[in-house]
């Protein structure tokens, strides 16, 4: 009887156990996350709260002027040496509670959904100009500002950036 009290008890520990570390890698594994890592990103930036960072369309971060005043300022002055020939490239970052920008990732598909591998060397002067970008307006939660995430893509093709949206 005592024994099979014993394994009753090792199964739900188990199985408590396993569940446990399920939860835990679903909530802190969320699509997009960043984390500061301290060989890409900047010392000065910070994020204002200890809490999780939400999405711009949660909390209603924004560029003022949109996308097109993103285009109109970034276009002529992006260069794509050292990038991938042809793809989308997604710069994904946070925008802190002061409208600052920082903790920038890289991904970048091909035409055909394939990941391609962009050397960081070559998104340091994306980063740099996406930094200078001061028309962040942080997102807000019962009237307070917040961070959130935010992204830009840019279409390259040819060597060349031909669109950002």
């Amino acid at each position: 009887m005592k024994s099979k009290l014993n394994i009753w008890l090792l199964i739900s520990f188990l199985i408590a156990a396993a569940l446990s570390l399920w939860l835990y890698f679903k909530q802190t594994t969320k699509v997009g996350d960043i984390f500061y890592e301290s060989t890409m990103d900047s010392a000065q930036f910070n994020p204002c709260g200890d809490y999780q960072i939400l999405q711009y369309y949660q909390v209603g971060a924004y560029y003022q002027g949109g996308k097109k005043a993103i285009k109109t300022e970034l276009l002529p002055k992006v260069k794509t040496d050292g990038l991938p020939q042809n793809g989308l490239l997604t710069v994904r970052f946070v925008v802190n509670c002061n409208g600052e920008t920082g903790y920038f990732r890289t991904k970048m598909i091909d035409a055909n959904i394939k990941e391609i591998e962009v050397p960081l060397e070559a998104s340091k002067p994306i980063y740099a100009l996406i930094a200078e970008l001061k028309g962040w307006v942080p997102g807000q939660i019962d009237g307070n500002p917040t961070d959130s995430y935010a992204q830009i893509a840019f279409k390259l093709e040819d060597g060349k950036i031909t669109d950002i949206f």
